[in-house]
């Protein structure tokens, strides 16, 4: 026989195979989708995912929270997140005595005496006040949740020296309200004592219960103090640099939701 011949024969049955094994294929598959009730065995042969994970129990969200709102540290945020969620579960917020204004009559150590009495024993307390731990132990119920809210102190105290420039006598006398000439000379423009001065020298020593006029280069043990007060009182340091992240630490450590 011709080569040609053998040649064209050789290729007839490779296309018979190849049209063959396509009819099988085909009829394999049509019965795989009709007959797929049949194939229980094949997810656990070979799963297609991972197994859900097991959910821990949900914990109950936290409903007393006491907030220490310091000056210029992003703190009005926090204090609108606690009011709104105070609003949403009908909570008692703790608000100032009359006498107060609006804050509790801040700059003086913060006393219970300072709560409005229609307001006690609070749920939440959100509101400018120098802390004074064994006051606001006094006030708010066992178990309440201590946060507090930090800022970069420079950054602060720029801020501070803006809004408080017609607040605090330090600022006052400052020629053309230039904070870089207060910087070059604060001592020139800062009297001790005075009616708001502490927004002129270590304010967040001073929200804190601290004794702003304490140098931490001349008393290290005091500063020592006054930390290891701040980490056993309260739960979370928010910092307001990072508040995103301090935001998703204060909603995991008070188990609320996400609408909360």
């Amino acid at each position: 026989m011709p080569p040609v011949l053998q040649r064209l024969q050789q290729a007839t049955k490779m296309s018979r195979r190849k049209i063959l094994l396509l009819v099988l294929g085909c009829s394999t598959l049509s019965l795989l989708i009709h007959q797929g009730a049949q194939l229980s065995w094949y997810p656990k042969l070979f799963p297609l995912s991972c197994p859900p994970l097991q959910d821990s129990p949900p914990r109950p969200k936290h409903m007393t929270v006491a907030f220490l709102k310091t000056h210029k540290t992003a703190g009005t945020t926090v204090q609108n997140i606690l009011f709104r969620f105070a609003e949403r579960h009908n909570l008692t917020v703790a608000l100032p005595h009359p006498s107060c204004e609006h804050q509790f009559c801040y700059p003086r150590n913060f006393s219970a005496h300072f709560v409005h009495p229609a307001t006690r024993p609070p749920h939440v307390l959100a509101s400018h006040l120098r802390f004074d731990r064994a006051e606001l132990q006094r006030l708010m119920p066992p178990g309440t949740v201590y946060v507090t809210i930090l800022r970069e102190p420079a950054a602060m105290f720029e801020s501070l020296f803006s809004y408080y420039n017609q607040y605090c006598p330090a600022f006052r006398r400052v020629p053309n309200a230039s904070l870089e000439a207060f910087l070059r000379a604060p001592e020139a423009y800062y009297r001790a004592g005075e009616h708001f001065a502490m927004f002129a020298h270590n304010t967040l020593a001073y929200d804190l219960g601290g004794d702003n006029e304490r140098s931490p280069r001349d008393d290290a043990a005091y500063l020592a103090g006054l930390i290891r007060q701040v980490e056993e009182v309260f739960s979370l340091v928010m910092i307001a640099e990072y508040f995103d992240e301090s935001l998703v630490l204060l909603r995991r450590l008070l188990a609320w939701d996400l609408d909360d």
